[in-house]
């Protein structure tokens, strides 16, 4: 079974402005059962880590 994953921004909500506050890796190769798998501070550093998850087996 292939891994899929997504990157998705952590916002800050506040003052009626949403601030970006981190990125997060999230699993949802089971859809009935996504995981966050990992915290960034860019979204650079997400993507990477999302292209990566995915080639692991």
């Amino acid at each position: 079974m292939s891994k899929q994953a997504r990157v998705e921004a952590v916002f800050d909500v506040g003052d009626f402005k949403e601030n970006i506050t981190g990125w997060v890796v999230i699993d949802e190769s089971q859809p009935d059962n996504e995981t966050v798998v990992s915290e960034h501070e860019t979204q650079s550093e997400a993507i990477k880590a999302a292209e990566e998850f995915e080639q692991r087996e």
